[in-house]
């Protein structure tokens, strides 16, 4: 049987160079993600707070002069960010721990160099996920919310304002989600169709605030789950201060009507499915949510 490692080379092999980088830098991100949460094991919260303020991650080569016995060989750097000088000097405190953490997780570097995270970077966050468990926890604002309270729900009129404007709030979330425009840009133009459908099975949705799941549709399936399976929880996590909450992301394959064409172009409001069979989607996310629960009672 086909290792994952070897699954996802093949994979990248596969992708155009574009898409590989976006699925090399999710993978790079997810190993320092648990390299920090295996280095801080006896306090998780701690872990989570050092990721709620990592702003950013490169891995290279330091092609320096060097002197001594390893001038020879190549040295490799892993550069972090971060906006909390707290946080600084922990990951300082551990930073061998760290390093010998990350290369039981595939990543081996030969340095660990931080850097404090400056001006427009202080708003970018690797890890959304971590910033809204540190928020939860000590019960203050989310970090996308400038008015320093809490980011509100969507009302119950959320449920039936128009698509065109619910993946406008899909078509943010993505961009937050990404290093850059670019990145986000190269995968929602490949982004044939897309819809959000209310799933009606949640307990907190009969609270007022409506829950969706999001399905996505293009020519490539497979390409765009592997994106949507490395980026998809922090899509959800990024829509939820917009106060757009995802419950889960569907790949399909595009038929022959949405082939060659985008959800989301460039200028514009996203387009919206022109035969939006709202009633079998809902079948679908039923289902699934059926399927999931069925796992939970038995175990498996």
């Amino acid at each position: 049987m086909e290792s994952l490692a070897t699954g996802i080379s093949n994979l990248l092999a596969a992708l155009d160079p574009d898409e590989a980088k976006l699925l090399r830098i999710a993978q790079n991100n997810t190993r320092y993600k648990n390299s920090v949460v295996s280095t801080w094991s006896d306090d998780p919260n701690v872990a989570d707070f050092l990721l709620s303020h990592t702003n950013g991650l490169y891995f290279k080569e330091d092609t320096a002069p060097r002197k001594g016995a390893a001038k020879d060989k190549g040295w490799y750097l892993l550069g972090v960010y971060i906006d909390d000088s707290m946080a600084r000097s922990e990951i300082n405190a551990r930073r061998e721990l760290l390093r010998l953490a990350m290369a039981q997780e595939g990543l081996h570097v030969d340095e660990i160099v931080i850097h404090p995270a400056r001006a427009g970077m202080k708003e970018h966050h690797l890890f959304p996920e971590s910033v809204e468990r540190i928020a939860q926890l000590l019960g203050c604002a989310q970090a996308d919310s400038p008015s320093g309270k809490r980011a509100p729900k969507a009302d119950a009129r959320h449920a039936r304002a128009d698509q065109s404007i619910l993946l406008e709030t899909v078509k943010r979330a993505f961009c937050r989600s990404f290093e850059n425009l670019d990145q986000a840009g190269s995968i929602l133009e490949k982004i044939e169709g897309a819809a959000l459908v209310e799933t009606k099975f949640s307990r907190r949705a009969a609270s007022g605030t409506p829950y969706y799941r999001l399905h996505l549709y293009a020519s490539d399936r497979e390409k765009m789950q592997a994106v949507i399976d490395a980026y998809g929880d922090t899509v959800i996590s990024c829509a939820k201060p917009l106060g757009l909450m995802i419950q889960g992301i569907a790949v399909h394959e595009s038929n022959e009507t949405l082939r060659g064409t985008c959800a989301f172009p460039k200028t514009g409001q996203p387009v919206a499915l022109e035969d939006l069979n709202l009633h079998e989607l809902r079948t679908e996310s039923l289902q699934i949510a059926e399927d999931v629960r069925r796992k939970v009672r038995t175990g498996g």
